[in-house]
């Protein structure tokens, strides 16, 4: 779903196996609090090894006799890796939990047992901290040089291809919905609607870095706040707003689509509004399902990212990205993927 996106840097030239074995790529969630150690919610924190988190939590839910629907966690985690994520689960204070009374498959491996006030929700989290393998690397020297450019400059924010699916399926299921197919599941459903949304601002952030527009201002963008889902809209272009952008105190955002009018203005609204345009199907059927209008960052730049020479064809990746930010889109530009 990603290939015909726009490189920043690009289309790389190097190529290298990946997922390999599990541990090639390894990612531990952080949460943006830590378990009090008192409540009656139960955290546990599992390590999963070629594992899915749905698995994972009805393997969690069977070994403390619970109902699945109990289980709570943040977001699903890519099954082929070696993932470390929390769980939640509403228990008594009186029922005992500790790592030892936790019998699980040998694929998952208890880490941290915990307790806390509230219940894990959907998409509370602060981001994930990523160790990546690549192995048979035909230039290490090419995606050095990449690395530095990245390191800089970050990637677009793409979303990456487990968004949509098994070959883009998502996609075709939200088509399907869209004209008039009912989907009973709600949890499908709203996976369809977030692929759909998803590939919208694929469309309009890749058409933004096609024009070398990633990191100029356009009169009318929406600008988010650091580290924040506010934004406000560029009325003015003048030396303030460009230093706050040199210095990410804000970042150009694109459209994440729903009901309503875009919040952009100007020459941004125009730019967005003719990439949407393309999508007359998937806007009106995000419009009907009431979504609200809201913004992503454009770009991405990979936190505390370092990188290890193992040997001459293997290098390793460490870095931190913030929630809903995607690995695939570091490693799309860097270098192509071929099968281990």
């Amino acid at each position: 779903m990603l290939d015909s996106l726009a490189y920043l840097h690009g289309k790389p030239t190097a190529r290298a196996a990946f997922k390999v074995v599990p541990e090639d790529f390894k990612v531990t969630e952080v949460l943006p609090f830590a378990p009090s150690g008192q409540g009656e919610h139960v955290f546990i924190q599992l390590q999963k090894r070629g594992e899915n988190t749905l698995w994972a939590a009805n393997a969690l839910a069977k070994s403390l006799k619970v109902s699945p629907k109990v289980v709570s966690f943040t977001g699903l985690k890519d099954r082929q890796g070696v993932t470390t994520q929390w769980f939640s689960i509403q228990l008594p204070q009186s029922s005992k939990i500790s790592l030892s009374s936790i019998s699980l498959p040998s694929s998952l491996q208890v880490l941290q047992v915990s307790r806390h006030q509230k219940k894990l929700r959907r998409g509370t989290l602060k981001g994930n901290q990523f160790v990546i393998t690549l192995k048979d690397v035909s230039s290490i020297d090419e995606m050095i040089k990449r690395l530095e450019l990245i390191k800089e400059q970050g990637v677009p924010n793409y979303f990456g291809p487990q968004r949509f699916g098994h070959d883009g399926n998502n996609l075709a299921k939200a088509a399907q919905m869209f004209a008039g197919k009912r989907i009973k599941d709600r949890e499908k459903r709203g996976l369809y609607l977030s692929a759909a949304r998803s590939m919208l601002f694929n469309q309009v952030a890749s058409a933004r870095v096609q024009a070398h527009l990633q990191q100029s201002l356009i009169l009318g963008d929406c600008v988010l706040l650091k580290g924040s889902h506010s934004f406000f809209v560029v009325d003015t272009i003048d030396e303030t707003i460009q230093s706050r952008l040199a210095s990410a105190d804000i970042q150009i955002s694109a459209p994440l689509f729903g009901d309503g009018q875009l919040p952009a203005t100007d020459d941004a609204r125009e730019f967005e509004q003719a990439q949407l345009a393309a999508y007359p199907e998937f806007c009106q059927g995000l419009s009907k399902a009431r979504l609200k209008q809201e913004r992503r960052a454009l770009m991405v730049v990979p936190e505390q990212l370092k990188w290890q020479i193992i040997d001459t064809h293997t290098l390793q990746l460490e870095f931190f990205l913030p929630a809903g930010c995607y690995a695939t889109s570091i490693i799309r530009e860097l270098v192509n993927i071929c099968p281990g």
